[in-house]
């Protein structure tokens, strides 16, 4: 039997703090990071998309603050969060993670426990757009998605899927806890609670764990593993040329991939955020008590935590684009059925569906970028794209607002979602691989030898 530290990406590392083998298997480090990441998410993605739903009432109601009011913040804080990508991208493709993701649970703790002592609007709105969210953006999507790309190539799919398995578990855990807090605390001293858990869940293991790249390490990508995976070959050898590139910002920005890209996901991300922080009061003004509103509302995270392995599989056996359409085509339908459900059990299935799509976009969405930039300028690209699909996300909680406060109900913006969810299943499917300047490989590689394409592309 070979000694274990012959075995491809297994073999002596450097600065690694936890052990390459764990009761007599070899354990890849990447999946410590997939780990620490699933976490992080659950405690930053996980409570910004689905912990606000459930202030909104109660908040309401104490300061008499409306909707719009209320989501005008999150709308703030979305394109704050945009412009922070733009540093934030850089930073992880050359720092790592890790400081960036303690500095962001620092900043994001401190913002809940200030938020806890709002009286005014203004200070609701200062503390969100300048405390919160650049602490949520630290340790937010790009900075965990990036890093866990670079560990990852031919299973970067169930990687990206059960780190964001993370905010699943938020889904399901942060409605029902801060709605009984609230209930028998207050609403502010759910905040505090919140605050104080971001601290202590996210900083040690953060610190103690996360590293920038195997390569930092003596190690290689999937710990060295190559899988052939019958009709998922041509992904993998797409997978290996564009993993091969390093782009420029300029670069990136004069291809028309780029930018089709940004109108998907803009597209995909309006009706989302839109229906995550308006669900649970959506379901209270349908009559649903404030409990079963939070129990439907976790449906959301019960359908992500099986949807999302699932998608992670799909998108590593076939072209990331086929499974974006699909994903997009579950989330115009789960919207369309819940604003014609007329029962509690037809609600609950429409949202479970609505959580099929949602535990999809992150997984596929992550996916889509690696496969068609790669991943030594990762950061840059996702920091580009996210700028501004950043403005549809900040578009969907305030056109739910809005036409809640115009109409008295949701029903239009409800359908203006289905028609962004339709848009971006049909734009995707057109959106060609980018063409590097200095590559002079056709990209389309499906009429190319896999073995020649992986042996360009480094052996994985």
């Amino acid at each position: 039997m070979a000694d274990s530290s012959t075995i491809p990406g297994t073999g002596p590392v450097r600065g690694l703090p936890l052990p390459s083998t764990l009761f007599g298997h070899t354990v890849f480090y990447g999946w410590y990071i997939v780990a620490v990441a699933c976490l992080v998410s659950m405690m930053s993605m996980g409570i910004s998309a689905y912990g606000l739903g459930v202030f909104i009432k109660p908040i309401e109601a104490d300061l008499g603050w409306s909707r719009t009011d209320i989501s005008l913040g999150q709308t703030l804080s979305t394109g704050v969060m945009g412009l922070a990508g733009f540093v934030l991208g850089g930073l992880v493709d050359r720092q790592g993670g890790r400081l960036l993701m303690v500095l962001g649970a620092v900043f994001a703790g401190s913002a809940y426990v200030l938020l806890s002592q709002v009286q005014e609007l203004w200070q609701y709105y200062l503390i969100t757009a300048l405390v919160l969210t650049p602490g949520m953006g630290m340790m937010g999507a790009i900075v965990l998605n990036v890093v866990v790309s670079n560990w990852f190539l031919q299973r970067r799919g169930r990687a990206i899927a059960l780190t964001n398995l993370g905010v699943s578990f938020g889904a399901i855990l942060v409605p029902k806890v801060a709605t009984w807090i609230i209930e028998t605390h207050g609403w502010r001293t759910a905040w505090v609670a919140i605050g104080i858990s971001i601290w202590v869940l996210v900083i040690p293991p953060s610190w103690f764990v996360m590293r920038r790249r195997p390569e930092d390490h003596g190690l290689e990508p999937d710990g060295g593993l190559i899988e052939i995976m019958g009709r998922g070959s041509a992904v993998a050898a797409q997978r290996a040329a564009a993993d091969r590139l390093r782009w420029t910002r300029r670069q990136v920005m004069r291809t028309p991939t780029l930018w089709m890209l940004i109108f998907v996901f803009g597209f995909g991300s309006v009706g989302m955020m839109g229906m995550l922080l308006h669900m649970v009061p959506f379901l209270s003004d349908s009559g649903y008590s404030p409990a079963a509103a939070a129990t439907a509302f976790t449906m959301v995270g019960f359908s992500g935590l099986i949807s999302k392995p699932l998608w992670g599989l799909a998108v590593e056996r076939f072209e990331a684009r086929f499974v974006a359409a699909a994903e997009f085509s579950a989330l115009g339908l789960g919207v369309l059925a819940i604003s014609l459900a007329s029962t509690l059990p037809l609600m609950y299935g429409s949202i479970f569906l609505f959580g099929i799509g949602v535990g999809g976009m992150m997984t596929v969405q992550e996916t889509v970028w690696a496969d068609y930039y790669g991943r030594l300028t990762l950061g840059m690209v996702r920091s580009i794209g996210r700028a501004f699909t950043i403005v549809f996300s900040a578009a969907g909680p305030l056109v739910a607002a809005l036409a809640y406060d115009v109409r008295g109900s949701y029903e239009l913006a409800f359908l203006l979602f289905v028609g962004s969810y339709a848009c971006a299943a049909v734009l995707v499917l057109v959106t060609p691989f980018p063409k590097h300047p200095g590559d002079e490989v056709d990209r389309d590689v499906s009429d190319v030898g896999l073995e020649s394409e992986l042996a360009a592309g480094g052996g994985g």
